[in-house]
């Protein structure tokens, strides 16, 4: 029996996520005149650091709390052309002791071009792992899809 797939619940928009709006740059194009696979990588950058920044104001996180990647995942399903603005979409979907797992959906509009997810581990001063926060640890459990 297969897994259940995690990043499922992503192949449609869901306006209670936590979401960031990118308007995709002409230097985001490829000679095939559509946005580049590593520009989706930015634009999932850029919702996580929006969420961090979240996070760190509404949490009071230690400034010292570190978020390293140490996994990242991304199925490209259609192409984005120029013009547009992408929405970037994420929820967790997995809570661990030192990590967590956020699925991301990218659409323009309300057609689903990725879904990614990463895998963040929360990193102490030293840059060793450390136990999640207990505010940002149920936090992310309320919200997990």
């Amino acid at each position: 029996m297969t897994e259940p797939d995690p990043l499922l619940p992503f192949h449609a928009a869901d306006a209670t996520r936590f979401a960031v709006e990118t308007a995709v740059r002409y230097d985001d194009l490829d000679p095939n005149r559509h946005v580049n696979h590593a520009r989706y990588l930015t634009y999932l950058e850029e919702c996580r650091l929006a969420l961090r920044r979240y996070l760190n104001e509404h949490l009071q996180l230690p400034e010292t709390l570190g978020w390293a990647v140490g996994a990242l995942s991304i199925q490209y399903r259609r192409a984005v052309l120029y013009p547009a603005i992408v929405r970037t979409e994420t929820a967790p979907i997995a809570v661990g002791r030192t990590s967590f797992t956020l699925g991301y959906g990218i659409f323009t509009g309300d057609i689903m071009v990725a879904v990614a997810s990463t895998r963040s581990v929360c990193l102490d001063e030293t840059g060793r792992p450390t136990p999640l926060p207990d505010a940002l640890k149920q936090w992310l459990g309320e919200r997990q899809t």
